[in-house]
């Protein structure tokens, strides 16, 4: 019996496997990342219009061998090329094309990404800041980025894409547009942003209810985790501590927020920066949230933002220790106990 199953499986993928997709134009492209499952080597292929089914798809890659040999990249494909096909051009490498790689890491700045593809040749970062400045173009491309924001005082431009440059290894044609780009990476948010949702509903609509936040200030919470925490199994702790502030009706007071302008992203701060009212996202300035996130958060922080630990602290201080961690507390005596051992 076994036997008969095994042969009709074999049967189906083989009749599935040859079954050409419609509808596509006659050359599609397959952007392959590095490091790449099986999984998103199907969903890579499924967004070219290449995996119509994708089960057959994960099949023939397997019986191909093509995830141990496939190059990260940009492969050329046939339109209308068939499972078997797919899996033999991305084993041989055959359709891999020259071209450009884009790196956005957890804690970048729009401006930081708008200095990287200049450098990249995708166009120049003046441009790209006007992109980032539109939120209608946002807006368009799924993003909630909320209502219109009213211009800073310190005359930077508003930046609606920050949060949702999803930091990952991008590869692009070359001559690639900044829209391409644009679309490439926050499709690529949406896609993270949407499962995340879909697994973590009920924490969603609790930090509705009891914290106020929306999808925006969900992502803004998010962000604020990603530049705190750079051992990112604290996030869940540190995006408690933030949520048990609102709750306790304390600002932020967090020290990225107060660099978040193009001239100052990743600099120290400064004691009069703190008391910097033009910058709308000074966090010791103005109660709650920043206008919107300052950085692109990665999957580890959004899912902090949506689950965060349950605790009773409300301060934490880094231990400038060389482990990336932060000393807790409850109580501000506390907090300059720990201020005393780790940072003077």
């Amino acid at each position: 019996m076994l036997l008969v199953g095994g042969l009709v499986g074999a049967a189906l993928i083989a009749s599935f496997g040859l079954s050409r997709p419609a509808g596509n134009p006659a050359e599609v492209r397959v952007t392959v990342p590095r490091g790449v499952t099986l999984d998103g080597l199907v969903d890579a292929l499924g967004d070219s219009g290449l995996a119509p089914r994708p089960w057959v798809n994960s099949w023939a890659l397997r019986l191909r061998g093509s995830l141990d040999t496939v190059r990260a990249g940009t492969h050329r494909m046939p339109g209308d090329a068939h499972a078997w096909e797919v899996a033999g051009l991305l084993a041989a490498n055959s359709s891999v094309e020259p071209g450009v790689r884009l790196t956005i890491v957890d804690g970048m700045s729009v401006w930081q990404v708008a200095a990287r593809l200049e450098r990249l040749g995708i166009g120049t970062a003046k441009d790209f800041i006007t992109l980032a400045a539109d939120r209608g173009a946002a807006v368009k491309l799924g993003l909630p980025v909320g209502a219109k924001r009213p211009p800073r005082p310190d005359g930077v431009a508003a930046t609606y894409l920050e949060g949702f440059l999803y930091p990952d290894t991008y590869f692009f044609d070359t001559g690639a547009t900044q829209q391409q780009v644009v679309a490439r990476v926050t499709g690529r948010f949406r896609r993270v942003w949407d499962k995340l949702k879909r697994q973590f509903s009920v924490d969603m609509a609790l930090a509705r209810t009891n914290y106020g936040l929306d999808e925006l200030g969900l992502v803004t919470l998010a962000s604020l985790v990603a530049k705190e925490a750079q051992d990112r199994t604290e996030g869940p702790k540190i995006a408690g501590v933030f949520l048990n502030r609102i709750r306790e009706g304390m600002r932020f007071q967090t020290d990225p927020t107060l660099m978040y302008r193009p001239d100052r992203v990743g600099k120290p701060p400064s004691p009069r920066e703190r008391r910097d009212r033009s910058n709308p996202y000074n966090t010791y300035a103005y109660d709650g949230l920043p206008p919107g996130p300052i950085t692109s958060p990665g999957e580890a922080a959004l899912r902090a933002a949506l689950v965060p630990a349950r605790h009773d602290y409300i301060f934490f201080a880094a231990r400038r220790d060389g482990s990336g961690r932060h000393a807790f507390a409850r109580t501000l005596k506390e907090h300059d106990a720990n201020i005393d051992r780790y940072l003077r």
